[in-house]
Parts: structure tokens; sequence; C-alpha cells
């Protein structure tokens, strides 16, 4: 129902739900508004909710409302009850806002923008670490039954992970007797990388009922290993030239 008042006005029930509005309202405000909070920006939706308990007398505030034109539009909200229905006239601020409105729009689309590309640099980021992570651990076939996984970098918790999905995998749909892990390109070695190395190796243990070897251990790693009281189940070889040279 609309209604013919020369400001913009907006009679809503207790539920806020819009009755009618007046001509003024409806060229200020956007036109999907079918509860008196489509009427307003998010932002002031909890401001908006402490005036909609029927009330004596009349109460304002300044808010920002989804304009038709504009996003944004600043105004003073004065409401007044009558019984079950509220009286609700939106008076702009005034033209001398109008260009701190406009920038403030502005901004909050520049923001809403870097946001996003924050966003997609960050999934961006985490894929290619993800993808750092598989080349710091790749599952090489050597032959039939035997494979050759190779470490770089330091033993981390997250590289672990990422380490374990691919071998397991690998591991199972080639079904190898012996695996060899090669030690020689790590770096530091972290509690937690190591419990996560470590349950890796039992879990191809029990897949392939035998241990896996180990391959390239420096001393330094053998001194973290030995203060961090590792208990792996593996089989400890010198080189990889030396197993090759046993399996040939």
């Amino acid at each position: 129902m609309n209604c013919a008042l020369p400001v913009p006005y907006v009679k809503i029930n207790k539920d806020g739900l819009i009755q009618g509005m007046s001509q003024k309202a409806i060229d200020l405000l956007t036109g999907q508004a079918e509860t008196i909070h489509d009427c307003f920006d998010e932002e002031s939706h909890n401001k908006l909710t402490k005036y909609l308990l029927p009330f004596e007398g009349e109460k304002s505030f300044e808010a920002n409302i989804k304009g038709k034109d504009n996003p944004f539009v600043l105004c003073d909200i004065h409401i007044s009850w009558e019984q079950d229905y509220a009286h609700v006239v939106f008076t702009p601020t005034g033209t001398h806002v109008k260009g701190l409105e406009e920038k403030l729009s502005e901004l909050r689309m520049r923001l809403a923008s870097t946001d996003f590309e924050l966003f997609e640099k960050k999934e961006a980021l985490e894929d290619a670490m993800t993808r750092l992570d598989e080349l710091s651990g790749p599952f090489i076939p050597i032959s039939e039954k035997m494979a050759f996984v190779p470490l770089f970098g330091d033993i981390t918790e997250s590289k672990m992970m990422t380490v374990t999905g691919n071998a397991l995998k690998a591991a199972y749909e080639g079904q190898f007797e012996d695996i060899f892990f090669d030690l020689s390109a790590t770096g530091e070695i972290d509690e937690p990388g190591v419990q996560k190395l470590s349950e890796l190796f039992r879990m191809l243990h029990y897949m392939n009922g035998k241990p896996v070897n180990i391959i390239g251990v420096k001393p330094k790693h053998a001194r973290q290993l030995n203060k961090l009281d590792v208990d792996w189940p593996v089989y400890y070889e010198t080189s990889l030239k030396e197993v090759l040279q046993q399996h040939s």
C-alpha cells in the first residue's frame, strides 16, 4: 500500500513486515525491501532491533540504509509506535555528506576487492606450499618391487602429512616389497614431524608386512632422533648405491 506523504515513510507491523510506504520511500529505498531489515545496511541491524518493540513517544537514531542508487545512504531514522504498527520516517542527512558516503562506498568496495585478492593469493600460496611438500618427498619406483623416497628439507608435521598421503597411495597401488627412505638431503627434524614420519613407517610396515629401510642418516640426525627417543620399525642401510648392488 502506497501512502501520499511528502517524506520517505514506511509502516511496519510488530514482525517488521512492511505494510505500506510513501512514494518518497519507494524512490529512496531499494526495490527489494519486504521487511524493515531489508531497508538497512547489515551493520545497522543490531541498532534497528532495539526499536522494533512497541514503546511510547518517538525515538530517533542514525543509520545507513540501502538506497536505490547508493548502497549506503546515511539517514536520521524516526520511529513511533501506534498499537501494533510502527511509523518509520527516513531523513537523509543531506547532500553535504554525499561525498563522504561515496568515498565510504568506494572504500568498502576496494576493501572487499582487496580481501578477495588476498584470499586468492592465500589459496595460491597454500597450493604452492602443498605442491612443495609433495616434491619434498616424491615416491619413486625403482623396480616392480622396490621404491625410493628421498626426503628434502626440514622434517615438519605439515610436510609429513602430505608425504604420507602420497606414499600410502603409491605403495598400495604398486604393492612394493622394499621401500627406502633417504634422509641425506634433510635439514632439521622437529618432534611433530618425527611423529608423523613414525606413523607413516608403521602404516607401510602393516601394509607390506616388513619394515621400511632408512638410508643417509647423518650423525646430526642420529643425535636428534636419539634426543627424541625415536624407536622406528625400520632397517638402516648405508647408502642407496649399496642397496642397489645387493639387489642387482
